[in-house]
């Protein structure tokens, strides 16, 4: 039976380990597919490619996007694109510039609240490209502003609270279309753990391929739902553990949520035809 992880994080993004250690771990538990899908960053799949290829495990190129705008904050994966399509490469760019951007604003909204912490002090929570909320929070972890990053993080950073800052608007919308545009499917993240209903009338418009029914957070009823929800409506099903690494706030282990066997087909079909 083939053993997939379709949704895991490296250092290219918020993940505790880099690629390499990443293709390791999951050569020990028997993946045979996987996919980084980091936060709106590709440069994983690249460094671990030969390393891959040298423990059998095909990789497949994914990210995932972080949206908002009307329909709200939705996380949509890719799969399948061109890795090294213009498109791509000009969408991660902006959006490694946007964060750092993005990053100073809320620093200084944290130095205004009397949390005095500095970009240089964040960056070195940043092992590679990508800054996100969680690296901050442990910038305020580090000073001793919080007892743990996540307390920091739920008390400052998320929609609502203080230091909240809205990122450059970048819709889902535009991300199934960038998404397709490098060749790729565009799959839905996680839809039972948003905080309100999911507009996926509106992605099904947009030309979403598939919903990642499996996911770590996901439980059996959520499952069902989505697994109905995608049949009714012919779209393609996805899923993965969401790894961030040991010590992340989702520490579940690297291959720990698999597909059904019927779902699986679509993703060896695919592997074959790279």
């Amino acid at each position: 039976m083939t053993k997939t992880e379709l949704h895991i994080h490296s250092t290219f993004s918020d993940g505790g380990y880099n690629p390499a250690e990443i293709i390791n771990k999951a050569a020990a538990t028997g993946i045979q597919i996987l996919s980084f899908t980091d936060h709106d960053a590709i440069g994983a799949y690249d460094a671990a490619l030969r390393h891959a290829e040298a423990n059998h495990i095909t990789l497949i190129p994914g990210i995932e996007l972080n949206t908002d705008g009307e329909d709200g904050e939705l996380h949509i994966l890719g799969y399948f694109f061109d890795p090294h399509h213009r498109k791509m490469f000009e969408y991660t760019l902006w959006r490694k510039q946007e964060r750092t951007i993005w990053t100073k604003k809320i620093n200084t909204l944290l130095n205004q609240l009397g949390y005095l912490i500095t970009f240089e002090g964040v960056r070195q929570h940043v092992p590679g490209e990508i800054i996100v909320r969680t690296h901050i929070a442990e910038a305020l972890a580090k000073e001793k502003y919080f007892t743990t990053a996540r307390e920091a993080y739920e008390e400052l950073l998320i929609k609502g609270k203080p230091a909240f800052v809205e990122r450059a608007a970048f819709s889902a919308k535009d991300a199934i279309a960038l998404i397709h545009d490098c060749g790729g499917e565009a799959y839905l993240a996680h839809p039972g753990t948003y905080s309100s209903p999911v507009p996926i009338d509106n992605l099904i418009s947009y030309g979403i391929d598939g919903i990642e029914v499996y996911h770590s957070k996901h439980s059996e009823e959520d499952i069902h739902h989505w697994l109905a929800y995608a049949k009714k409506h012919e779209l393609l099903v996805s899923g993965g553990s969401d790894y961030h690494g040991t010590e992340a706030r989702n520490s579940v282990a690297i291959g720990s949520v698999q597909l059904d066997e019927q779902s699986k087909q679509h993703w060896m079909k695919r592997v074959d035809q790279l």
